[in-house]
């Protein structure tokens, strides 16, 4: 079983679920969407650090009050539990030491469950039934009972119509870790019950000229003119071969947009450097006009599978984050 500082790649999703353990606002339900490679190892991470009791003991200490409370301890009248913590959010981890760890670590803790289907390439009605059955059953040594589960966009619409219930009212022990290559694959009622982690943001995946067209683009695009706009297609017909790295960064960017307008909540931001940028955007943008661009980036995805034009699709892709940005 993974730990957090066993990782090398996904540090910003990576320090967005430490700061939700370490704030106690950890979600019944997560989809990680990207390759299974990149989602497996940081669901277990998360599922480790959650069962870890050595962690545990040390975020749930003893309220001291008034002024007797130092490092080892909570302030009574402190609401913030990010203030208050005896660690800080980069040392949040399982600890491989406590019974939990070497439980997880051996494959065999009772109440962290890797979620396999017993036929490969196919996640069926019954096994979707199979886990909301034991979902119902209570942890057998732990605090909570975490669930990691592979492959979820292999989930038919029935299998996930089966699951949904569990997600709308789950018992308050279960937490349940989807992964599923693309969230497109998963019914928009899934999604909304499940805090979305996209893996691969495009922060970490471009870098130099790439990242700069990127974020030129994004913070631009509202002001550009036909011809402006245009010109950035051409020079988007450079990356045409990874133009998925550019969608991918797109959705990340809107995704933090419509996270911020509805919470203020930088903290849980993929794109926090630019948390100025982002503040001001949502100032002028609709969550009607964010939602659109959402759409416009996977239509755009889809288009470009099927082989349409890349210019035209790329133009009609900026023209629609042009307009959203609009609709304030």
């Amino acid at each position: 079983m993974t730990a957090f500082r066993d990782l090398h790649t996904q540090s910003k999703a990576a320090a967005y679920l430490k700061r939700a353990i370490l704030s106690d606002r950890v979600s019944h339900a997560y989809l990680f969407c990207g390759p299974m490679s990149e989602g497996l190892p940081l669901a277990q991470a998360f599922a480790a650090a959650l069962q870890c009791t050595t962690l545990d003991s040390m975020l749930h200490m003893p309220e001291l009050p008034g002024d007797d409370a130092g490092r080892g301890g909570r302030r009574a009248d402190t609401e913030d539990p990010r203030q208050t913590s005896p660690i800080l959010p980069e040392e949040v981890d399982a600890c491989g030491r406590c019974r939990s760890c070497i439980q997880a670590l051996d494959g065999n803790q009772p109440d962290l469950l890797l979620w396999n289907h017993e036929k490969p390439k196919t996640f069926t009605v019954e096994d979707a039934r199979s886990l909301v059955t034991d979902v119902q059953i209570r942890p057998f040594q732990s605090q909570r009972k975490v669930y990691i589960i592979p492959d979820a966009h292999l989930m038919n619409a029935e299998a996930q119509n089966t699951l949904l219930k569990t997600l709308e009212e789950p018992p308050g022990y279960a937490h349940l870790l989807l992964l599923c290559e693309s969230s497109d694959r998963m019914l928009e009622t899934i999604r909304s019950r499940c805090v979305q982690i996209d893996l691969d943001p495009a922060a970490s995946a471009l870098e130099g000229d790439a990242l700069s067209l990127a974020m030129q683009i994004l913070l631009n695009v509202s002001d550009w003119t036909i011809p402006q706009i245009q010109d950035a297609v051409t020079g988007l017909e450079d990356y045409s071969l990874t133009i998925g790295t550019f969608l991918d960064h797109f959705s990340a960017w809107y995704r933090d947009l419509l996270y911020y307008k509805a919470t203020g909540d930088a903290d849980g931001l993929l794109n926090g450097d630019y948390i100025t940028e982002i503040d001001r955007a949502c100032a002028r943008t609709s969550y009607a006009g964010i939602s659109g661009v959402l759409d416009a980036v996977t239509t755009a995805s889809k288009r470009l599978g099927a082989n349409v034009n890349f210019d035209l699709t790329m133009e009609m892709l900026l023209l629609s984050m042009k307009d959203g940005a609009a609709e304030g």
